[in-house]
């Protein structure tokens, strides 16, 4: 009896130690992950509303700089970026659509199939190579076959490349979600009559929408931010908001108040969507990771 009191007060000791010891070691790791997270987006801002002569100060001025409003107005007003910004909201809307239908159903018939777990290696290693290798190395042969078939500075040539790069990512992340429903779900709307496409649209797609949802804001963002190619392909008629803030390195130094006002545009749109489907989007994410 005297073994297990001891054996109990010493786990309630080590409890009230380790949390005494660990809640501010706990503290400490989340305002540090905090600084680094938001410290960043404070300077985008920061700089974005300061003059020349603040930005370029030097040492940095952190706090307390005069607010100003000169560089949105260069940027929308004198620049007018519009016409970039539609162009990228069209890119990335598209190429997520037709990532995001062709890949849930290549993905849907892939894991209804006999061969679903080595095709699912197969899409994953996909995947794995396409962002292992360096994407300037097919740079070169992808402006000479857009341009043989004339879609340079053409909307159309980013959306072929943003699904190209979208699609295996949609495939492999849909296929996870696609192995959580239960077959007998399926069989019976079978029996019912159902065709292929009355169950995958009708049946299959609402219940897997967080797992859409989660693929949809995954492709979007990275076809938003895509800048490689945006820039090989694109001239004046196509460009799109990365290679506007590209833009602002000159020959004569680099326009920081510009370009920290477009890129605070740029990521407007996208704190607005992760924010609007963050409930989806973390139980998409959350579908995709259980395994029966």
């Amino acid at each position: 009896m005297k073994k297990k009191k001891k054996v109990q007060s010493s786990s309630v000791s080590e409890r009230v130690i380790g949390d005494f010891a660990g809640r501010p070691i706990r503290v400490i790791i989340v305002v540090i992950s905090l600084i680094l997270i938001l410290f960043p987006v404070y300077w985008l801002i920061a700089n974005s509303l300061r003059t020349k002569t603040d930005y370029l100060a030097n040492p940095p001025i952190l706090f307390g700089a005069n607010i100003t409003i000169q560089n949105y107005q260069k940027v929308l007003v004198e620049n007018g970026i519009y016409k970039e910004f539609i162009n990228t909201f069209i890119v990335a809307a598209v190429s997520t659509v037709i990532a995001v239908v062709f890949g849930s159903m290549a993905a849907y018939s892939t894991v209804r199939g006999r061969i679903a777990k080595k095709i699912r290696g197969f899409f994953g290693l996909w995947f794995m190579i396409q962002k292992m290798y360096p994407a300037i190395a097919t740079a070169i042969p992808v402006y000479l076959v857009m341009r043989h078939l004339r879609l340079i500075d053409t909307r159309f040539a980013l959306i072929i490349m943003n699904t190209s790069f979208n699609l295996p990512l949609v495939i492999w992340l849909m296929m996870g979600f696609f192995e959580q429903i239960p077959l007998e779900l399926e069989e019976s709307a079978k029996i019912d009559g159902a065709s292929f496409v009355q169950r995958f649209f009708r049946i299959v797609f609402p219940v897997t929408t967080p797992g859409i949802i989660a693929s949809a804001i995954l492709a979007f963002v990275g076809a938003w931010n895509e800048f490689l190619f945006a820039v090989i392909l694109s001239v004046s008629r196509s460009k799109t908001l990365p290679v506007v803030i590209a833009g602002f390195i000159t020959d004569r130094g680099l326009e920081w108040g510009p370009m920290a006002a477009t890129s605070v545009v740029t990521l407007i749109p996208i704190l607005i969507l992760v924010w609007a489907l963050q409930k989806n989007f973390v139980q998409g994410l959350a579908m995709g990771a259980v395994k029966g």
